[in-house]
């Protein structure tokens, strides 16, 4: 599984502006997949330039076309590509500690902003014509001969973040800001369940928390008692179950979209945990 920040630092193809704890990049994606899945250990903002994609989250999907921008919070998501048409888009990483540190120097800026609003693992935003602008004028600094000094993109960054929180029609967005600036680390808790469908590994998982392999070890057990790989293996289970008993999916696509290696693994951790395969649990549910 491609972690998109690394995949994009490490391209010498993609041009890229890294400033602060920063980075801007083009994108283009160059995986040959229909359905895939990625992830970041960062937020990230992507505004399409060319072609469409689709992030598929534990709740919803979220399809974005050239001239629309989605803010996808750190962690992963399954892809689906489009082939009618090649896909370049715009990236900005942001970490969280940036948002904190955003948001404690400028508490005027989205003051009436609440902060106990839900919102998904991707949040769609919507575009006034002051963004649509900003955007656009981004691209010139990707392709100018002189790189742009790293202050002034540093100032662009933030004026993007004071447009988006100043705007009444992105409210999701200005909660989580607010929610990130509140906690001093994230939460182990938040990240499983929004991550537990996903193929990611106990280092993965570790990365996504900003912890160390044996902290995130030690913290996970606080908080459930348990390791991290039986609680995965079962919240995946219980998660199979529930498209099983509604949906006549194959058992290779349940595998792929609850986080499992393979079928075969699928298959044997489904039956140590029921006593019976998941085809026939399937059958026998569909039957009812």
């Amino acid at each position: 599984m491609g972690n998109g920040y690394d995949i994009a630092k490490n391209n010498p193809t993609f041009r890229k502006i890294e400033v602060s704890s920063l980075m801007f990049s083009e994108y283009r994606c160059m995986e040959e997949k229909s359905i895939f899945t990625a992830w970041s250990h960062l937020n990230y903002f992507i505004y399409v330039l060319e072609g469409k994609k689709k992030w598929r989250t534990l709740q919803h999907s979220y399809m974005a076309h050239a001239n629309e921008v989605l803010f996808v919070k750190k962690g992963a998501n399954i892809i689906h590509k489009f082939f009618d048409s090649d896909f370049c888009a715009m990236v900005i990483f942001i970490p969280d500690t940036y948002i904190k540190d955003f948001i404690s120097q400028k508490p005027e800026i989205g003051s009436n902003i609440k902060h106990n609003i839900e919102s998904d693992s991707v949040i769609p935003l919507k575009l006034d014509r002051t963004l649509n602008t900003y955007f656009a004028s981004m691209l010139e600094y990707f392709f100018n001969e002189e790189k742009p000094s790293k202050y002034l993109m540093e100032i662009k960054f933030q004026e993007l973040l004071v447009n988006i929180l100043s705007l009444s029609s992105n409210p999701e967005i200005g909660s989580h800001f607010k929610q990130v600036a509140q906690n001093l680390k994230p939460s182990i808790k938040n990240i499983m369940e929004a991550n537990f469908i996903y193929n990611l590994s106990l280092d993965e998982f570790a990365r996504l928390t900003h912890r160390s392999l044996s902290t995130f070890n030690r913290d996970f057990y606080t908080i459930y008692k348990t390791s991290p790989g039986k609680w995965l293996a079962k919240k995946r289970v219980l998660h199979a179950k529930k498209i099983l008993e509604s949906t006549q999916q194959k058992i290779y696509e349940v595998a792929f979209d609850c986080g499992f290696e393979s079928p075969a693994h699928f298959t044997r951790v489904f039956k140590n945990e029921n006593g019976i395969t998941p085809l026939k649990f399937q059958k026998a549910q569909l039957s009812v």
